[in-house]
């Protein structure tokens, strides 16, 4: 009998333990494995972003190099009913995917070690002080924003990247829609062109 739970145990956990992407594994399917993980209400919750000129401006998609490139972060309530989300700090619950060309642009180096340590100290649970926010129904919602890259004049917004060079660009984020833990709902892809 204590074989039988241990391998059931063993079974659960291989469906549920996070894992890398495996080679071959689509897109697609990652993200068919992320809403599975999602409470009901929360696969109601639709994230779009925007890149911007400042975090109150309309839509941008060129930049010049060393300008700031704000994020903007809405979510749309697609249920009859109010749904309650979380908003932290960035660490916790953004996760950009920055490309050029098709490639993957790295972090800074500051906010990968600064990720690693929160992540390992726990740091959500311990200082942060999360906010709630109701999205009402079928409304879409300024819910929060963040700086992808900062100006050549610093303001004390916390960056993913280094400065870009030019070229086209082309981003997505994970948004994590619990204070501090919990899965990440995929957001729309924008496209923008930094410039010399």
């Amino acid at each position: 009998m204590a074989k039988a739970i241990l391998l059931l145990i063993a079974f659960t956990a291989a469906f549920i333990a996070p894992v890398g992407k495996p080679d071959g594994q689509s897109e697609a399917t990652q993200q068919q494995a992320t809403e599975a993980a999602l409470m009901p209400q929360e696969q109601a919750i639709k994230v779009t972003i925007a890149t911007v000129g400042n975090p109150m401006s309309s839509p941008v998609d060129h930049y010049r190099v060393g300008d700031q490139i704000p994020v903007t972060i809405s979510m749309t309530n697609t249920s009859a009913s109010p749904l309650s989300v979380c908003i932290s700090s960035d660490l916790y619950q953004n996760l950009p995917k920055l490309t050029k060309d098709g490639r993957p642009v790295p972090y800074m180096k500051w906010q990968s070690d600064e990720r690693l340590s929160s992540q390992r100290d726990n740091t959500c649970k311990e200082d942060n002080f999360p906010e709630p926010v109701v999205l009402k129904p079928n409304e879409l919602t300024l819910a929060d924003w963040f700086v992808l890259v900062e100006s050549r004049i610093a303001t004390g917004a916390e960056p993913w990247y280094d400065p870009l060079p030019p070229g086209k660009y082309e981003l997505s984020i994970q948004r994590r829609l619990r204070c501090c833990d919990g899965p990440m709902v995929e957001s729309n892809k924008v496209s923008f062109e930094v410039m010399p």
